[in-house]
């Protein structure tokens, strides 16, 4: 195959290359940050809360005292954050367990963190889905719930999957108060969320449609393609 033909799959094939390449750094990248939190920031914290305990022990002022313990519960907690932040950014049972179970376990934490009903419905064969296309479906769900927590003031919240025809399907929503998409696309900082969720999926090939109006939720739909030949 010779000409313009074979041009355009050479031109494709290396957009294809290139956008794996790209997810996998942005992984990589997350990763290195969730470890270098763990390791380091979570270990001066850690140390700094003994420090501040012994401090605490070499005085009998009241006042000082309280303000040590108003210290320690401020280092507390924000260990607690960096703990989660980490967690967050490079949750290793996606890459132990496949996309399933860390659907599951992501679905599970919002529960518990923030008390939303939200469940999954549906399920996958991890066996049969690329690795990029896994970890930008996982983070999609990540932002999406994320946005719901955050924006929607909603109480309850449905994530979907399901795989067939040669793709994945991803839907998020939820009966929250909605909004304007139109008005929330204009607005960069408003729509850093959605551009970002857009960007991944266009990587692997996929497209997402985001579905909202005042008073009525949002709902969030991406699918994917899970021909190995679209990620190499």
């Amino acid at each position: 195959m010779t000409g313009p033909v074979a041009e355009l799959e050479v031109y494709r094939s290396s957009a294809r290359a290139l956008a794996a390449r790209i997810l996998s750094a942005q992984e990589a990248e997350r990763v290195r940050v969730s470890r270098e939190l763990h390791d380091e920031t979570g270990q001066a914290l850690t140390l700094l809360l003994v420090r501040l305990q012994l401090v605490q022990g070499m005085t009998t002022d009241p006042a000082i005292r309280h303000e040590l313990d108003e210290l320690r519960t401020l280092v507390v907690d924000t260990l607690d954050g960096v703990r989660n932040l980490a967690v967050q950014l490079g949750p290793s049972i996606l890459d132990d367990l496949g996309l399933q179970a860390g659907l599951e376990w992501l679905v599970d934490r919002i529960r518990a963190e923030t008390g939303l009903r939200v469940r999954l419905e549906g399920s996958c064969d991890d066996e049969h889905i690329p690795a990029t296309v896994a970890i930008a479906i996982f983070r999609i769900a990540q932002e999406a719930l994320t946005n719901v927590v955050r924006h929607a003031h909603a109480t309850g919240a449905e994530v979907g999957l399901r795989t067939g025809r040669g793709e994945i399907e991803l839907t998020v929503s939820d009966d929250g108060e909605g909004f304007d998409v139109a008005a929330a696309r204009a607005c960069p900082a408003a729509s850093v969320g959605l551009f970002g969720m857009a960007e991944r999926v266009a990587l692997v090939g996929g497209t997402i449609e985001l579905m909202s109006r005042k008073g009525a939720g949002t709902r969030i739909a991406v699918r994917a393609p899970l021909r190995e030949e679209v990620l190499t």
